[in-house]
């Protein structure tokens, strides 16, 4: 990410939805190093930018070298977070490979230490792959500390996988994303925030996530429900990117979330909702199956191993305060 200084000082300039496709070149070259990364549609960063219910346009920026776009970073201060006392918002910067230089990454930092001061927010959260050490050096220059890993696991190879019976009352369905109401993803917002009330960092999610990812993403997407009657008991979402796959010369899928409401844990629900989102994921054509999980989740890694998964690589959550 960052290896040596300039010969010129950078200029940031703010973001302006006019720029969208600039930003996309400069995550697509930032990331392309990353095998589980493609290049976004502009239907995709909208979804992550302008039709975000928390972005703030002033708090995202360029950094413009000898006339060429360099870097961009953005922070996000997320309503629900701040409400539910966490005090933190997320900071992520990339740096294009030709201007890999710490004075790039460092100014796009202290603007985004300035912004999110003038917001009041207390700690900036930001992400680095473990295997990157040239960004963990310099978030660590930068008083960064590590919070938490974040495990990315894979199933391996098209082994069936049986069926498995959703443990009464509940009965398994699915529903296509594209298909889903605003109304039906109210309630699967409501189902996602009571099954991860609990969990490490977890601040209520808003439902236009779910609706932008279902109006943005061409990408098939499935989600695997159980009822309880007419209650969501649980739930998965599953993605397989053909166009990722045709990029990437891949063949893999997704389970993005696995959640389950705290009253219905135990019981085996959460293995019948992943059997089934594997399923779905195979039948699309996939040889792999990908997911994340917190390294500190025993129960969920029990749960994942039994099905075959590995890990393939680890994410580190840095955590800086911006307070004293």
């Amino acid at each position: 990410m960052i290896i040596g200084q300039s010969v010129s000082e950078p200029e940031l300039q703010t973001f302006t939805e006019k720029r969208i496709g600039e930003m996309i070149e400069v995550l697509a070259k930032a990331r392309a190093g990353n095998p589980l990364e493609r290049r976004m549609t502009r239907d995709e960063a909208r979804e992550y930018t302008v039709l975000d219910p928390d972005f703030d346009p002033k708090g995202a920026w360029f950094a413009i070298v000898d006339g060429e776009v360099a870097g961009f970073c953005s922070a996000l201060v997320e309503r629900t977070r701040i409400e539910a006392g966490k005090d933190d918002a997320w900071v992520d910067i990339d740096i294009v490979p030709e201007h890999e230089r710490i004075d790039v990454a460092q100014a796009l930092l202290n603007q985004a230490f300035g912004y999110l001061s003038s917001r009041n927010v207390g700690k900036a959260m930001t992400r680095s792959l473990a295997s990157d050490e040239k960004r963990k050096t310099f978030l660590k220059s930068n008083s960064f500390e590590e919070e938490h890993r974040i495990y990315t696991l894979v199933r391996r190879g098209r082994d069936e996988v049986n069926v498995v019976v959703a443990p009464a009352p509940n009965r398994i369905v699915r529903w296509e994303l594209p298909d889903c109401s605003d109304s039906r993803l109210q309630a699967i917002t409501e189902a996602f925030n009571d099954s991860f009330k609990d969990h490490m960092n977890f601040a209520p999610e808003l439902p236009e996530r779910f609706q932008n990812l279902r109006d943005c993403n061409d990408d098939p997407h499935v989600l695997t429900v159980a009822l309880d009657e007419d209650v969501i008991t649980g739930f998965a979402l599953s993605e397989y990117s053909e166009e990722y796959n045709r990029l990437k010369g891949a063949n893999v899928g997704w389970v993005n979330v696995l959640g389950v409401r705290p009253q219905y844990r135990r019981t085996g629900l959460g293995r019948a909702l992943l059997a089934d989102s594997i399923r779905w994921i195979l039948e699309a054509g996939a040889s792999n199956v990908y997911l994340g999980v917190f390294a500190k989740n025993e129960k969920a890694l029990s749960l994942y191993w039994s099905f075959g998964f590995e890990k393939e690589r680890e994410n580190i959550i840095f955590a800086r305060s911006l307070k004293g």
